[in-house]
């Protein structure tokens, strides 16, 4: 056959063994790429996914543990604050009933869901404490427990006062009947904190120069009287060191209007309501004369603030009585500690017994100050101290007082 010179026929393909073309091969040679890439696809997103599952638990432990140290940070911070708020004051005295210099004392603090704050008070002065403590909280599981520590150094708000006298006054002052004053020394009887409480004798009585002292008998006074200028400056009677009249009376514990009290002990034996208005401490240490011993009361003593006249006419206490009016007393009443009246102290019918000291700022000055009938003022240094003491509050040091341990 004889083709023409412009025609053009394709070879034949080639046929391969099996009669298949090789484009047909070539298209057989591609099969299982696609699955290839699906487990390399699946691969990837396993290591992806598995990634972000370790990630989120690894967020989700470190949220989880952050959340339990918070809340340990916090359970530490509630039984610092919590030990503080209600401190007890009978740790200010000097041993045997308070603390001692160096010695710990601790407490526990429950929260909420088994957490719990452990918390300790060390003394480190007369006057500064260090409280530490340590909270322990978890969310259910033991394992899963925290603990943070923080601390700090307090100090009680102790007023500096030294009388100059069994009785100190800026007025007159008459001393008549059977009235003894004496300025020696006495510890209270049972008072057992007394003999790390160094006193001396002073003044009877201390008055500003100028005013009249009458002394119906020499006998009824122990100790002479003095005239001295502190008695007739009036900061004596409301500047005491760091404290004054103010921040007393502002950190009183009870605040009464002008009117007649016959306070008592309120407690049992181990016991005291620190809440009941008639409650000023228990001075004695044993039962007798009609008084029923209240133990629970014996280291309570309270900032008694009276705003107007205060009648006392039966009763006792101890600590600082503050009375912004005259001080009138009848009937048969103790007192142990410090009271101070922003007028006069007037006593009438029936015994009174001070241990302590007894200042009067005699604002009126055209009164004075009356002591008759059975009265007894002696000057008591243990009585002063333990009420300066046993009613200080607490506050932080100045500088660098709260930090967090761990």
């Amino acid at each position: 056959m004889i083709q023409h010179p412009l025609s053009h026929t394709e070879p034949p393909a080639p046929e391969t063994a099996a009669g298949e073309t090789p484009a047909r091969v070539l298209v057989k040679a591609r099969r299982g790429m696609a699955l290839i890439l699906t487990l390399v696809v699946v691969v990837v997103l396993a290591i992806l996914s598995t990634g972000a599952v370790l990630s989120s638990m690894q967020e989700f432990r470190g949220g989880r543990n952050a959340l339990v140290e918070q809340r340990a940070f916090a359970v530490a911070e509630f039984g610092l604050n919590s030990e503080i708020s209600n401190w007890d004051r009978s740790r200010n005295l000097p041993p045997p009933t308070g603390m001692a210099i160096g010695a710990i004392d601790s407490a526990n603090v429950f929260v909420a869901q088994g957490d719990t704050a452990k918390v300790f008070i060390q003394r480190l002065t007369d006057n500064t404490f260090w409280v530490r403590s340590v909270g322990r909280a978890n969310i259910g599981s033991a394992q899963l427990e925290a603990q943070r520590m923080t601390n700090m150094v307090v100090r009680i708000a102790y007023p500096t006062i030294n009388p100059g006298g069994a009785i100190v006054t800026a007025g007159n002052i008459r001393v008549q009947g059977s009235a003894e004053v004496t300025g020696t020394n006495t510890n209270p009887s049972g008072w057992t904190q007394c003999s790390n409480i160094a006193g001396r004798d002073t003044f009877a009585i201390s008055y500003a120069p100028g005013r009249t002292v009458n002394i119906q008998k020499l006998n009824m006074v122990t100790g002479g009287i003095n005239a001295d200028p502190a008695a007739g400056d009036s900061n004596t009677y409301v500047r005491y060191g760091t404290e004054s009249w103010n921040s007393l009376v502002a950190a009183a514990d009870i605040k009464l209007p002008g009117g007649t009290y016959q306070p008592e002990p309120v407690g049992t034996s181990s016991t005291c309501d620190w809440n009941a208005t008639a409650n000023w401490g228990e001075p004695l240490r044993v039962s007798g004369g009609g008084n029923t011993y209240v133990a629970g009361c014996k280291d309570y003593f309270p900032i008694i603030y009276v705003n107007g006249t205060a009648q006392l006419s039966h009763g006792r206490g101890q600590g600082v009585l503050l009375v912004n009016g005259d001080v009138r007393l009848t009937g048969n009443f103790q007192w142990y500690g410090l009271i101070i009246a922003r007028d006069d102290i007037v006593k009438g019918n029936g015994t009174f017994d001070l241990w302590g000291s007894a200042m009067s700022r005699n604002a009126n000055v055209q009164d004075g100050n009356d002591i008759v009938g059975n009265s007894y003022f002696k000057w008591s240094k243990c009585a002063v101290e333990s009420a300066l003491r046993g009613s200080a509050i607490l506050t932080r040091t100045k500088e660098r007082s709260w930090a967090q341990l761990y």
